[in-house]
């Protein structure tokens, strides 16, 4: 029987995640119901993926009982509104990242997710993809030595008017979270010292760019940059101390990695329609580990699990702060 998805919003993250499931049988994926608050969004977006339900509003599509799981890909400041109201009405929940714009929204929705027995999510897709794979694989191979720097970055220019009306949280909760999760990945759960943090606000308080040194044990270091900006090599690379991997453009959804120096190229499947960001077809892996979960009665990823959720909104919560980051009210 198929897992009978919702999509609520209709970004371009939400049309990527339909793109994807679309490469997946039918038998096994299948959405069933897309919300917006905009009534001919949800339409013509049901038109282009042949969904049967188009909802105006949230409370619809969290009384539709032929809805198993929702995939909450809104704006970054509704994602737990949203999620709470999801998982209120007994509706599964996989979350976009970042998952909330603090850490104690982020428990408020575990703590709702246990007590009614749903599954919950956020959405860190980077650590489904094949590329992510190879990485922790060979690393625990040793085939680089023992890691210890990691060089990464996610930068995007856009307009400074556009700049200043984004209160999602800035690049750090935009950007730069792929680098957090991808530090703690590497070298976490150990939580890190915030070793150096600069960066430049906006009239809000958020930050337009930021540059970031994590500290960990054993000489192990973080260096990341986010930048709403300029064009940044948003590539990853970690050093050992016998080699090097590299994570080609985007890291977090790389097609092409270098270990030692020796390309790899990975094959990603044909769309139907084109993606809007670049290899997000590799979605369909975190996809089929909600439905392999829901299929076992798993609450929780044993790869994304809560703890790691609320770990990383603690540490990108504290870098914030150093970094000055307020909340525009």
């Amino acid at each position: 029987m198929a897992t009978r998805w919702g999509i609520i919003g209709t970004s371009n993250i939400s049309h990527d995640f339909a793109v994807a499931m679309d490469t997946l049988p039918r038998e096994e994926h299948l959405i069933t119901a897309v919300a917006s608050k905009d009534k001919v969004r949800s339409r013509e977006f049901a038109e282009q993926f042949d969904i049967p339900n188009a909802y105006d509003s949230y409370s619809l599509m969290a009384n539709d009982t032929e809805v198993d799981v929702v995939y909450v890909g809104t704006l970054n400041e509704h994602h737990y509104s949203v999620s709470r109201l999801m998982l209120e009405h007994g509706k599964n929940v996989l979350c976009e990242e970042p998952f909330c714009q603090n850490s104690n929204q982020v428990q408020q929705l575990v703590e709702l997710a246990r007590s009614k027995n749903l599954f919950l999510m956020e959405a860190m897709w980077m650590f489904f993809t094949p590329a992510f794979t190879i990485l922790g694989d060979q690393i625990k191979k040793g085939t680089i030595g023992e890691p210890l720097q990691i060089i990464s970055s996610f930068g995007t220019p856009m307009s400074e008017s556009l700049i200043q009306q984004r209160n999602s949280g800035g690049s750090i909760l935009e950007l730069a979270v792929f680098s957090v999760y991808m530090s703690q990945f590497l070298f976490g759960p150990e939580k890190p010292q915030i070793y150096g943090t600069c960066g430049q606000l906006t009239e809000c308080g958020f930050d337009k760019d930021a540059s970031i040194i994590l500290k960990y044990s054993n000489g192990r270091i973080s260096t990341f940059l986010s930048h709403f900006k300029v064009n940044l090599p948003n590539e990853a690379t970690v050093f050992g101390t016998k080699g090097n991997i590299k994570l080609y453009d985007p890291f977090w959804s790389a097609t092409k990695i270098s270990i030692n120096g020796t390309d790899i190229h990975i094959e990603v499947p044909k769309t139907k329609k084109a993606t809007r960001y670049g290899n997000s077809v590799q979605l369909i892996h975190e996809i089929q580990e909600v439905r392999d979960c829901l299929l076992k009665g798993e609450n929780e990823s044993s790869t994304v699990p809560w703890s790691l959720s609320i770990e990383n909104a603690i540490l990108v919560e504290d870098i914030r702060k150093k970094l000055g980051v307020t909340i525009c009210e």
